[in-house]
Order: structure tokens, then C-alpha cells, then sequence
């Protein structure tokens, strides 16, 4: 099993080998070189770089509200 750790720019879990830690104000964070690549280009390639990730994000959430999908069982009112 691969090490994975979280990315606190595109929320998502990479592995090891893909993060870097980087020293922040409140102390030191794991990120993605992929992030850091994207925030050193222009504004318009790091706008769409941000607006990939987040359709990458929803999708991801959408595909995991689809799996864990609990149905409810329906209540009778009473009289």
C-alpha cells in the first residue's frame, strides 16, 4: 500500500512521492508539485488549473454521495 498525504491546495490525497513540504505562516504543510507548478504560471493558466481542480473535486464528491447512498426507510405518519 502506497503512502498517501493531503494536499492543502487541491484538498486531495496524493503519494509521497508527489508532495513537498512547504513552510507556511502557522507552520510546515504538505502540497502537490503539480499545485505549486500551477501557481508559479500566468494568471490565466493558474485560473484554469484552479477551475480543473475544482470540477475534479466535485466530481469526486459526487461519485462518493453516489456509493455511500444510505436509503432511509419511510415513515408512516400515525393517527
Amino acid at each position: 500500500m502506497t503512502e498517501t498525504l493531503f494536499c492543502y491546495t487541491c484538498r486531495v490525497h496524493h503519494p509521497l512521492e508527489q508532495m513537498c513540504r512547504v513552510r507556511t505562516r502557522r507552520g510546515f504543510r504538505w502540497r502537490c508539485r503539480r499545485s505549486i507548478e500551477a501557481a508559479q504560471c500566468d494568471i490565466g493558466e493558474r485560473d484554469a488549473f484552479g477551475k480543473w481542480q475544482t470540477e475534479l473535486n466535485r466530481e469526486n464528491a459526487q461519485q462518493l454521495a453516489d456509493r455511500v447512498f444510505i436509503p432511509r426507510p419511510e415513515r408512516r405518519l400515525q393517527r
